[in-house]
């Protein structure tokens, strides 16, 4: 029976990939999952002999991407750009057109990045401490942007909140360029974001960075320090990954988790990442499953406790 399923195992492998592999990204072209999603296919396509294609399905806040793969056939051929987004849709809508805990099995991750308390250079906080002592003393008066309700950016700084035990006012914007846009403007006094979008702008001076949510000082901000030096005991992480529909052959899923291992320690791959200001990170499947169940969990308590509803 072991000889039997060796040999089954084998011939995947010795097959997979024959025709091209589509990944879809549930999200616009120009962001930084679509740009890494496009890194890292060129770099499979360039190991495997085989194209690997991104696909754009936007709309719904990922769910018209991440449903469409979810129904797709589980042969390896149809891939989803997978990141914390999806834990956040499992939190906020309890009743998505397909089974959020099983029919999407995740594969790997190959990046990360922390996300970054930002502020306009002109802002009257300096500190991320004097920025939370200003708001343990004026409730609401202390405003934050995010790329709108129930977005990532959102849910982090509710777990700031919480965590620092501050109320601070929320205001949504319509995509996390307009938030961005706003914190520059000086329109609202922080902004929550990850670390890739606003690489130029930490470059050039047109931000300041208070806190990043690494548990070490991330390279190229190592003078930024990071929320849990400064008291406050939040450490997460945007990750980018791949997911793949429920039945995908365990072999198949393990040769692309393998594939990714090898195409990070490639230097000119790092080097690509560290302009992008990720790092590479490539998490077993079984690592990145137990993850998007500890994040859908902690992010379904924020959803709880912050009363957030996009319905």
């Amino acid at each position: 029976m072991g000889a039997l399923l060796l040999a089954t195992s084998s011939a995947v492998l010795a097959q997979y990939p024959e025709r091209p592999v589509k990944i879809v990204n549930p999200f616009a072209v120009g962001g930084s999952v679509d740009t890494l999603q496009r890194l890292f296919a060129q770099k499979l396509s360039e190991r495997t002999g085989q194209r690997f294609i991104v696909e754009n399905k936007t709309g719904a806040g990922g769910r018209i991407g991440y449903d469409y793969v979810a129904k797709s056939r589980g042969d390896g051929y149809t891939l989803v750009a997978g990141d914390p987004g999806y834990a956040v849709l499992g939190a906020l809508y309890p009743k998505l057109p397909w089974d959020h805990a099983n029919d999407l099995v995740p594969v790997t991750t190959f990046a990360r990045a922390p996300f970054a308390i930002v502020t306009n250079p002109q802002s009257r906080f300096k500190t991320l401490p004097a920025l939370l002592a200003y708001a343990r003393a004026n409730p609401g008066k202390v405003t934050y942007g995010s790329p709108g309700t129930g977005t990532l950016g959102h849910f982090v700084m509710e777990a700031i909140q919480r965590e620092a035990k501050v109320t601070l006012t929320h205001v949504p914007y319509k995509g996390g360029s307009d938030a961005l846009a706003a914190v520059m403007g000086n329109n609202v006094d922080i902004v929550v974001t990850g670390i890739p979008t606003i690489v130029g702008q930490m470059k050039n001076g047109l931000i300041v960075v208070l806190a990043t949510t690494s548990e070490n000082r991330w390279p190229g901000a190592e003078r930024v320090p990071t929320m849990v030096e400064q008291g406050v005991n939040v450490a997460t992480y945007f990750w980018y990954g791949l997911m793949a529909p429920k039945g995908t052959p365990g072999p198949t899923v393990d040769f692309l988790y393998q594939q990714v291992v090898n195409i990070l320690k490639d230097p000119a791959t790092k080097e690509a990442l560290d302009a992008q200001g990720v790092e590479g990170s490539a998490m077993k499947p079984a690592e990145l499953a137990n993850l998007v169940r500890e994040e859908t969990k902690r992010w379904t308590e924020v959803v709880r406790s912050g009363k957030i509803s996009v319905e």
